[in-house]
């Protein structure tokens, strides 16, 4: 009997031996402490960002081209008697990838000077007006149409001096006339370059042109004064 309770208690202690030999083997987890905070700077919402950082790091504005100069110059070359002189230039032009056109301008020509009367309140009472002066022997005639329409004309003329020596003539004789400036402008026929078209021309290209038409003038005008067909005298072109 002795022995059995000896023998139990050495199966127990064996038992317990073993049991903490393999508690001892058992890995356990180690505790990891928590990560650092990252260096650098935190993460900032946008609207906790002051307006003047934001100011500072703005976009650079896009560049805005700006509009074309209203002072550009457009080459002028004319005028033609006939139109397929014109257009046999536009093909040649054409083929060398420069834009022309071809068109009636109205060009303005020397000052004249109109001697007048007044437009009268009707025509009947212009025409009364008339025959009073034609029974004085003075030349004159009713203006039809216009912003002088129902006034007496006593002529146009292109030199400023006789304009001036009739109206004191008249004037002396008891007649209240008036004189005013009248530009004369008629129409040509131009061909028309826009800016920057001239300069892809060789100047082999215009010398052969002069020899073929030495007739016509080369010119650069603003190309709002050939818009509106008032180009006046313009500049002299070189090739």
């Amino acid at each position: 009997m002795r022995w059995i309770v000896l023998l139990l208690f050495l199966v127990n202690a064996g038992l317990f031996a073993w049991f903490q030999t393999l508690g001892q083997s058992v890995d356990t987890p180690a505790v990891q402490p928590p990560p650092k905070e990252a260096q650098g700077e935190r993460i900032q919402l946008l609207s906790e960002v002051p307006a003047s950082s934001l100011a500072a790091v703005a976009p650079p504005p896009q560049h805005v081209e700006p509009e074309a100069a209203e002072d550009q110059l457009c080459t002028i070359l004319g005028p033609f008697e006939e139109a397929y002189q014109g257009e046999d230039i536009v093909q040649r032009l054409g083929a060398l990838e420069v834009t022309a056109q071809l068109r009636n301008i109205e060009m303005q020509g020397q000052m004249r000077y109109w001697v007048y009367l007044a437009p009268m309140g009707s025509r009947r009472e212009a025409l009364h007006k008339l025959r009073q002066l034609q029974a004085e022997g003075i030349d004159s005639y009713v203006i039809p149409k216009g912003s002088l329409s129902n006034g007496i004309s006593f002529g146009i003329f292109a030199e400023r001096g006789r304009a001036a020596s009739l109206v004191d003539d008249l004037r002396g004789r008891g007649i209240d006339v008036l004189m005013r400036e009248e530009p004369q402008t008629y129409a040509e026929l131009w061909l028309v370059i826009p800016p920057g078209g001239s300069g892809q021309l060789a100047e082999e290209f215009w010398q052969e042109l002069q020899l073929e038409y030495p007739q016509l003038s080369l010119r650069q005008n603003l190309c709002e004064e050939v818009r509106s067909g008032n180009p006046g005298p313009g500049q002299s072109a070189g090739g």
